[in-house]
């Protein structure tokens, strides 16, 4: 929670961001919600930071858990503009937010997850995402390589799969491979602090988040994180466009 909190105190908005996270863990409970980071570093400046939650409940077994309980839930410091317009079979759903619709309350959708597919839910309409399947790295190596060499953004033999792919993110316990409408992604989870904070400066995160982790990495060595990489095919070559660091709180 401290490198989510530091993120937000990046994008100078640490007492509303840290408002939000107190008020879900006392209203929702601990260690019940995933957050994300996502980093853009192409978009303007006040835009190359966003966040994201994710609430699960893949058996439905919590009845405090609903679209509309937790929209109203966030309606003090996030505006979810999101209703079902009948009972979705979702097993998670997330929002996602940016600096000025935590700051100034402009609406946010949901993002929908059911079986393997994702669905934006604006207001009531609904919007096919990606699709995405999970692999145990060890014994599914080949089926991850065969999901990403289908991708219409990676040529294979053109471009370099250890890009994408490099050994210290493969030392994980699954993959997931992403399809979404302008990006492809691959997401790497459970991976150690020192690949986190590779992965940081690789892909150039601010200096500050990179510097914390880096100078706090002893403390957060009992720790494994989600990193995730989005990318598209641009003058002909497999680009990153941008990366999410994932934890929960």
């Amino acid at each position: 929670m401290n490198v989510l909190v530091e993120s937000f105190a990046l994008a100078g908005i640490e007492n509303e961001g840290l408002a939000l996270v107190n008020h879900i863990r006392e209203s929702f409970g601990r260690f019940r919600t995933v957050w994300g980071i996502k980093h853009e570093p192409a978009a303007p400046a006040e835009k190359q930071l966003r966040w994201e939650f994710y609430f699960y409940d893949r058996k439905r077994e919590h009845a405090d858990l609903s679209i509309g309980r937790m929209r109203d839930l966030l309606a003090p410091h996030v505006n979810v503009a999101a209703t079902e317009p009948f009972p979705l079979p979702w097993h998670m759903f997330s929002v996602e937010f940016s600096t000025e619709q935590l700051v100034a309350k402009t609406p946010a959708p949901l993002d929908v997850y059911v079986d393997m597919r994702s669905y934006k839910l604006d207001g009531e309409s609904l919007r096919f995402e990606n699709v995405y399947t999970f692999h145990h790295v060890q014994t599914e190596i080949d089926d991850i390589l065969h999901r990403l060499r289908a991708s219409l953004r990676y040529q294979d033999g053109h471009d370099r799969l250890v890009d994408l792919m490099p050994p210290h993110l493969v030392d994980c316990h699954k993959i997931c491979v992403a399809n979404k409408n302008a990006t492809d992604a691959l997401y790497f989870a459970r991976v150690k602090t020192p690949a986190l904070s590779r992965f940081l400066r690789e892909h150039s995160w601010p200096e500050s988040l990179r510097d914390f982790v880096a100078d706090y990495e002893g403390e957060f060595d009992h720790l494994c994180w989600d990193v995730g990489v989005d990318f598209a095919r641009i003058d002909r070559k497999a680009k990153t466009l941008k990366t999410g660091v994932y934890g929960s709180f």
